[in-house]
């Protein structure tokens, strides 16, 4: 709440008298001190306003109309005792020390002259039909830190423009303090020198309404030193030399639209020291300059709202010179640091609860959302399309051979999704899906169906250094976390295309709790460095090209429905490379040219090692006197040419061929005798790739019988 009370102030001439201004503002920040006290202690304060930021809840019982004619004017003053009006042919400068609101309301075509206000209380300026050029002076420009109400007249049509000289002040549209523009009417820029086209040097702007154009501005379309407020209306700003809006504090959307274009390099649509909160409204962007941004900030939170952003600017690729000095030698040392073009820059965290994002590239390696903090996704529905190319390669500054490529969604901290639907596209050379530098964490405990996950890479790796087996890649990523990952429920769908493209990487851990995960991959659909580590849930894994579940380190199953499929010799569905293989539970279905057999000592649950021949769509079915314990249909063919291999970890040699396929269940028994048979038909039950379960099978080749006998049964 305000309480306002009046108080004597030095009467100023703000054309003439420049410290008188300061005089003002200093006065006019002690009333409200004073006002505040007084009406804490003695009840007193006048008006209390409920928003005041709503020129509807103040009173402006004394009004000032000019009306421009050319270079001339012609103003009628209600309280000319009060209110104070110099004029020099069309510049005009209004001084009130009523403590009532003063309303100024300006029309007119053709003119040239300026409106300088300077009011004890805040101001409103009314645009009623207003065509207006600055000569020296801003067109419109209030002087004093009260607020000014910029009113646009329904059905009319406003045009601002700085002139073919350069205006004093910061901006066409101008105020000392905070600035609120509301209506219904339109509001035009043009032709700008220097200056901002809306600016607020001292206070905050705010959007409630109205139309506004930024046809051309010299500098930035919206300049605040505090903060930006958009609640309504339409913000379109084609015509920016600088940014959008850019102010020092935070920037707060809940309705309305803004609309951004330029292919100016290195500037951002929304920019902002502090946070950019996101609650409702349109935000449509086409951003084609070098290194330029959709928004900067320090953190994001996106809780509602549409935004639309076309980025085609390319990476810039800034050689950073180093100089280090040892006694009397210097060394120099140069490095390329990349600068994308990204819808998004935080240099802190960003939080995603509702709302929808699309972004598109098509630029050379830029950047969806990029966020040197944590990225959290609990809701809304985010979707990139990035087609841009990779860059050409250059030394990092760690002096190795890098490269820049199009990426989703990237975050130097964690990333949590907890919900809503994300789609990330990459189609360009080493682009990645998403990918962050901690620990990443998918779904949550007793929730089945969020987040929905669809990752796609289609670019193919790119060569860095060395050749043959010594070869260095940057290598496409759908899903990748440096360090642990868990996914613990949600629906994940990914896709890799070309060689390198691996489906889910984590160069730490990976535990999978639950959720549906669907992988087709080039290259491995799921690695892990340390360990790897499943507990239940839904998993299918296709390579076209590699292992379909690869584990570096140690490899444990505890539930869940596995199925892996490898490709032939010396690929595998399940690689573990070190010596623990355990599985105590789930069902687990490995077909390639080779597996790596389960540590039995280990193990508390049995499997079956079966080697032979295996063809595409055929039926693999084994059974008992009980009934079925596995029918799946073998997703491609494995022919037989000499081998193939199974046994320890890493299973068997290269240049083999056949099928390999391991298999583990709960319901294989040591003392019971089955059957595999080959080439059923299968009538009725469930399919989840392949595997069937209620199914009825008839007809079938009889291929093995065999017992379990041990923990790891071979049969062939």
């Amino acid at each position: 709440m305000v309480f306002r009370i009046g108080v004597d102030s030095k009467r100023c001439l703000p054309n003439v008298v420049m410290q008188s201004v300061l005089n003002w503002n200093v006065l006019n920040t002690m009333k409200y001190v004073l006002c505040f006290v007084l009406g804490s202690i003695c009840g007193m304060g006048g008006q209390v306003f409920a928003n005041e930021n709503a020129v509807e809840d103040y009173v402006f019982e004394k009004t000032v109309q000019i009306v421009f004619d050319g270079s001339s004017a012609t103003v009628t003053n209600d309280d000319p005792e009060n209110i104070e009006v110099s004029q020099t042919g069309g510049d005009i400068a209004i001084v009130s020390e009523l403590k009532e609101g003063v309303a100024v309301i300006l029309s007119g075509k053709g003119g040239i002259g300026s409106v300088q206000i300077a009011c004890a209380e805040p101001a409103k300026v009314v645009l009623n039909g207003l065509e207006l050029t600055g000569t020296t002076i801003a067109p419109i420009e209030s002087l004093s830190t009260n607020r000014v109400f910029v009113v646009l007249a329904s059905g009319k049509e406003n045009i601002l423009q700085e002139g073919t000289n350069k205006i004093s002040g910061k901006g066409i549209l101008a105020s000392a303090g905070s600035m609120i523009i509301s209506g219904t009417g339109s509001l035009n820029f043009e032709g700008a020198v220097k200056r901002h086209a809306i600016c607020s040097s001292g206070g905050s702007v705010i959007i409630r309404g109205g139309d506004i154009l930024v046809s051309s501005a010299a500098n930035d379309g919206v300049h605040a030193e505090v903060d930006f407020q958009m609640d309504n209306g339409t913000l379109s700003i084609p015509g920016a030399v600088g940014d959008g809006v850019d102010c020092a504090g935070d920037i707060t959307i809940n309705g309305g639209s803004i609309l951004f274009s330029s292919d100016v390099a290195d500037i951002r649509g929304l920019k902002c020291d502090g946070q950019v909160r996101i609650n409702g409204g349109l935000i449509n962007m086409n951003i084609g300059g070098v290194q330029s941004k959709g928004i900067k900030c320090t953190d994001a939170g996106i809780h509602g709202g549409t935004m639309l952003i076309d980025l085609s600017g390319d990476v810039l690729l800034e050689t950073v010179q180093v100089l280090t000095t040892n006694l009397s030698r210097v060394t120099t040392n140069n490095y390329v640091a990349p600068s994308y073009c990204s819808a998004m820059k935080c240099s802190g965290n960003t939080t995603i609860t509702a709302g929808s994002v699309t972004v598109t590239h098509t630029g050379i390696a830029g950047r969806g959302i990029s966020t040197d903090g944590d990225f959290i996704m609990s809701g809304g529905n985010l979707d990139f399309y990035m087609t841009g190319k990779s860059s050409a390669t250059y030394k990092n500054e760690s002096a190795s051979t890098d490269v820049s490529a199009s990426d989703c969604v990237v975050a130097k901290g964690n990333m949590n999704i907890y919900g809503g639907n994300l789609t990330a596209i990459a189609t360009g050379n080493a682009g990645d899906g998403i990918s962050c530098d901690g620990e990443m964490s998918i779904g949550q405990s007793g929730i089945k169906d969020t987040p929905v996950l669809t990752v796609k890479t289609k670019g193919s790796k790119v060569a860095l250094s060395g050749s043959g087996m010594s070869a260095s890649y940057a290598n496409p990523k759908a899903i990748k976390s440096t360090g642990n990952m868990s996914i613990d429920g949600g629906r994940i769908f990914v896709t890799t295309r070309y060689d390198g493209g691996e489906g889910i990487e984590s160069k730490g851990s990976v535990t999978i709790n639950a959720g549906v995960l669907e992988i087709e991959a080039y290259d491995d659909c799921i690695n892990a460095t340390k360990s790897l580590v499943i507990n239940g849930g839904l998993v299918y894994c296709y390579s076209a090209g590699n292992d379909a579940i690869d584990s570096n380190g140690t490899l444990t199953i505890n539930g869940g429905t596995i199925i892996a499929s490898g490709t032939t010799a010396p690929e595998e569905g399940f690689d573990c490379d070190q010596n623990t293989f355990k599985i105590t539970g789930g069902i687990l279905i490995g077909t390639g040219g080779a597996t790596s057999t389960p540590t039995s000592s280990q193990c508390t649950q049995r499997s079956i090692v079966y080697k032979g021949t295996g063809t595409a769509d055929t039926t693999f079915q084994i059974k008992s006197s009980d009934g079925d314990v596995l029918v799946y249909k073998i997703p491609r063919t494995y022919s037989s040419s000499g081998g193939g291999g199974f046994g320890g970890p890493g299973g068997g040699p290269p240049g083999g061929g056949g099928m390999v396929l391991l298999f583990s269940s709960p319901n294989l028994d040591s003392a019971v005798t089955y059957t595999i048979t080959t080439g059923g038909s299968i009538t009725s039950g469930s399919d989840f790739h392949g595997y069937h379960t209620g199914a009825s099978v008839s007809g079938g080749t009889t291929l093995k019988t065999f017992k379990p006998a041990s923990m790891v049964t071979t049969v062939q």
